[in-house]
């Protein structure tokens, strides 16, 4: 397994308060009230384009099936959690010295997440290791989120690899769902608002990054 890709939020970062916070502002500037509570249970870790029907359709926004209004948003609560983490975004413990030690060691990296390009960049050029991934795709580079496995086979088919000598990264059931869906091995890291339950499908389940080493990758 010399290929691995990582999902970001809940993976690299917990950014969820951030994407929590600018979603609030978002929403209550077209007269929408959610709160933390309604974001976490029906938006939390959903592809842009489909949490946003879903809180349009619930509220009866006018807007509800205008695809572009709906673009809009998305790309107005990815600017404010781009800036809100710019610069003030902490990584997990010891991930970053995993992408290190995989990227020496001849690995090619990718990430693949749901979150616009814009925040991505921002978490990756504040964490310095913009320059770890060979591939990255964000949500916009894909026409279906997540359990869907575009994005995990879209980064296989770029890196010209067998998705079966591929192993991802991440910390949700419909994360592992779209990795094993597209035939690749994965690992599961445990978070603070995740459950071994709730990863029980994963080939493996990690409680911290030192856990993961590239010899524990090639026994997949």
């Amino acid at each position: 397994m010399k290929t691995v890709i990582f999902d970001m939020d809940g993976v690299i970062v917990e950014s969820e308060d951030f994407h929590c916070d600018a979603w609030i502002k978002t929403y209550t500037a077209i007269g929408i009230p959610i709160d933390r509570t309604y974001y976490f249970s029906k938006i939390c870790g959903k592809h842009g384009l489909v949490s946003t029907r879903l809180v349009l359709e619930e509220f009866n926004h006018p807007s509800k099936e205008d695809v572009q209004f709906r673009e809009l948003l998305i790309m107005k609560k990815d600017h404010l959690a781009g800036n809100m983490m710019r610069g003030t975004i902490q990584p997990r413990n010891g991930v970053v010295a995993l992408i290190h030690q995989l990227s020496t060691g001849g690995y090619k990296l990718g990430l693949g997440s749901t979150t616009s390009m814009v925040a991505v960049n921002a978490v990756l050029s504040t964490l310095n290791i913009d320059d770890k991934f060979n591939i990255i795709i964000g949500g916009e580079g894909v026409k279906v989120g997540k359990p869907h496995p575009e994005v995990y086979l879209k980064i296989a088919h770029l890196f010209e690899e067998d998705p079966h000598h591929c192993v991802v990264i991440e910390d949700s059931k419909t994360g592992i769902t779209a990795a094993k869906s597209a035939g690749m091995k994965c690992i599961a890291i445990l978070n603070s608002r995740n459950s071994a339950e709730e990863l029980q499908h994963a080939d493996l389940i990690a409680g911290s990054f030192s856990e993961i080493t590239p010899e524990v990758i090639e026994r997949l």
